[in-house]
C-alpha cells in the first residue's frame, strides 16, 4: 500500500494524482500579484530618480557655468603674445593690459663636468673617478655622498642618478674604443641652484671617512645638511681632480632698455621670468644676436575668453531646457487612446516651471532699458536660447565694463543685489540642486524614501508568501492522506461485500 507522508514538503498527489506543485506555486503567484505591483512601484520610482539626476546633472552645470561669471576675473581675462620666437609669454587673469620690449642676454644653465678616461671593464673604476664623494651645494651644504657598493659603470652611475637629493644626472661617454668618460650635470639650472662641488673623500684607518682639503689637510666627512668647514674650491676649477668643466651654472639674463638708455637686467634662475609684468610669465628661448631687434612682449584683454563663457553659460542652459523637456514631455495620444513617447517625469509641474524660469532669465529686463538681446543672447521658439557672439563680441568691444554689468552685476560689485541673466540663471539652478533645499533634490529624496517603504512592505510580502505556501503544503498533504484512508476503506468494503457474495452463493 502506498503511504502517504503529513510533511508539508512531500505534497505531490501519489493518491490523487494531484500536480499540487504545480498548483501551489500557481496559486502563490495569484497571492504574490500586491507584492509583484509593489515591486513594479520601486521600478518606477528608481526610474523617476534616474531621470532627475539627470536634469539635475544639468542643472548642476549651468550653476557652474553661471558661477564663473560671477567672478571679476572670468571678465578680464589676458592673452599675452610676443614679436618673435625668442620668448613666448603667459598671462594670468590679474595680468594688466600693457607692453615690455627686451633683448635675450643669456639663457639658464647648470654646471656640467666630465672625468677623465677610464675603461668601463675594469672590475673597479671607483679609483679613476675619485669615488667615494660628498656632493656640496653652492653655500658649502653636503647634499649627499656618492658612494657605490661596487666600482661597476652601472653602479657608479645608478649612485649618482637614483640617490634623492643629489639634483645630479651621469651618463657615459664612449670616447674611443674601451675609453669612456662620465659627464656629471646640476639637474637644476641657475647660478645658485646649478651649482655644485664634488669633494673627494679618504679613507682613514679606522675606516672612516674624512674630506680631502686642497691644502692636504682632512676633515671628517659631514653629514648630509652640514656645511663643509674650511673646505674652499679652487677657482674657476671642479672640486676634484681629474674633471673638466663643461658648463658654469649661470642665470638667464634679460635688459630692458629704458627711455635715457640707462636700461636695467632682470635674471631669472630659469628660462622663465615669472610676474615680469603683474600676472605674465615670460619663458626666453634663444638669446638675442648682435644688433637683433628687442623682443616685444604685450599684454591685452582676451574677448574670446570673455565669448567662451557666455557661451559656456548659453551651452548649458540649452542642455538643462533640452534635458527638461525630454522628461517631462507629454507624450501623444494615439488613436486607440494610448499615449506614446510621454517622459518619465511627465506631468511634475516644478519641471514646467523651471523650464519658464531659464527662459525667463533671458529673456526678462536687464537695468534701465537693456535686454539681453543687445548682447546676443536670446530664446528661440522651440523652447531654447541662442547666443549671437558676434553680437556680443562688437557690444563687448564696444564698452566691456556696461556689457558686464547688464549681464552679470555681481561681477563688477559682489554686494550689489541687482541681478542680470547670469544671477538669474545662477538662481534657477542653486534652486533645483541645492544640496539641502533644491527641489531636485527634494524630488531624490522623496522617490528615495518611497523606495525604502516599498522594499520594506515587499520583505513584509514575503513572510507572508511563505506562510502560505506552508498553508497549501500542508492543506494538500492532508487532502492525499485523506484520500489514501478512503481508498482504503473502499478496498475492505469491496473485500466485504465479495466475502458475502461467495457465503451465500
Amino acid at each position: 500500500m502506498t503511504s502517504v507522508s503529513s510533511s508539508s514538503s512531500a505534497v505531490d498527489g501519489l493518491i490523487s494524482g494531484l500536480d499540487t506543485s504545480s498548483i501551489i506555486t500557481k496559486l502563490l503567484s495569484v497571492d504574490a500579484a500586491p507584492q509583484t505591483q509593489l515591486k513594479n512601484n520601486v521600478s518606477t520610482a528608481q526610474t523617476k530618480i534616474n531621470a532627475y539626476q539627470s536634469v539635475n546633472a544639468r542643472m548642476a552645470a549651468l550653476q557652474t557655468a553661471a558661477a564663473a561669471l560671477t567672478q571679476a576675473s572670468t571678465w578680464t581675462a589676458a592673452s599675452a603674445t610676443t614679436s618673435d620666437t625668442n620668448a613666448t609669454a603667459t598671462a594670468a587673469s590679474s595680468a594688466l593690459p600693457g607692453a615690455l620690449s627686451f633683448s635675450v642676454n643669456g639663457l639658464a644653465s647648470g654646471k656640467s663636468i666630465l672625468s677623465g678616461t677610464f675603461d668601463p671593464a675594469s672590475a673597479d673604476i671607483r679609483g679613476a673617478l675619485s669615488i667615494p664623494l660628498d656632493v656640496v651645494a653652492s653655500d658649502g651644504t653636503v647634499l649627499g655622498t656618492v658612494n657605490p657598493t661596487s666600482g661597476s659603470l652601472s653602479d657608479v652611475t645608478s649612485a649618482i642618478n637614483k640617490v634623492a637629493g643629489l639634483g645630479l644626472s651621469a651618463v657615459a661617454v664612449r670616447v674611443s674604443d674601451g675609453n669612456y668618460r662620465l659627464q656629471i650635470s646640476s639637474t637644476s639650472t641657475g647660478r645658485t641652484k646649478g651649482d655644485f662641488d664634488l669633494v673627494p673623500l679618504v679613507k682613514n684607518s679606522d675606516g672612516t671617512l674624512s674630506v680631502r682639503n686642497p691644502d692636504g689637510t682632512t676633515t671628517p666627512n659631514p653629514a648630509v645638511g652640514q656645511k663643509v668647514d674650511g673646505y674652499t674650491p679652487p677657482a674657476g676649477t671642479t672640486s676634484v681632480t681629474g674633471y673638466e668643466p663643461l658648463t658654469k651654472p649661470q642665470d638667464a639674463e634679460i635688459s630692458i632698455s629704458t627711455l635715457n638708455g640707462t636700461g636695467f637686467v632682470v635674471t631669472s634662475a630659469t628660462n622663465t621670468f615669472t610676474d615680469l609684468m603683474p600676472g605674465v610669465a615670460v619663458t626666453v628661448a634663444k638669446v638675442t644676436a648682435a644688433n637683433g631687434a628687442p623682443t616685444k612682449v604685450s599684454v591685452g584683454t582676451d574677448a574670446s575668453a570673455v565669448v567662451k563663457s557666455v557661451n559656456t553659460l548659453v551651452t548649458a542652459a540649452n542642455a538643462a531646457l533640452a534635458e527638461i523637456a525630454k522628461q517631462s514631455a507629454a507624450g501623444v495620444v494615439g488613436a486607440s487612446g494610448t499615449s506614446t513617447g510621454a517622459g518619465v517625469l511627465n506631468g511634475d509641474s516644478s519641471l514646467r516651471a523651471m523650464k519658464s524660469r531659464i527662459i525667463s532669465a533671458v529673456t526678462g529686463a536687464l537695468g534701465g532699458s537693456a535686454s539681453a538681446a543687445q548682447y546676443g543672447l536670446q530664446s528661440t521658439s522651440d523652447g531654447q536660447l541662442k547666443f549671437d557672439s558676434a553680437v556680443f563680441s562688437t557690444a563687448y568691444a564696444a564698452n566691456p565694463q556696461a556689457t558686464q554689468q547688464a549681464l552679470a552685476p555681481t561681477s563688477v560689485d559682489s554686494t550689489s543685489s541687482a541681478q542680470g541673466v547670469v544671477e538669474r540663471l545662477s538662481s534657477v539652478a542653486l534652486a533645483a540642486t541645492d544640496k539641502y533645499t533644491g527641489s531636485l533634490t527634494s524630488a531624490i529624496k522623496g522617490q528615495t524614501s518611497t523606495i525604502g517603504d516599498l522594499t520594506k512592505r515587499i520583505s513584509d510580502w514575503d513572510s507572508r508568501l511563505e506562510a502560505k505556501k506552508a498553508y497549501y503544503q500542508k492543506y494538500y498533504s492532508q487532502l492525499e492522506i485523506a484520500l489514501q484512508k478512503s481508498q482504503s476503506q473502499g478496498s475492505w468494503l469491496s473485500g466485504q461485500l465479495a466475502s458475502m457474495n461467495s457465503s451465500n452463493g
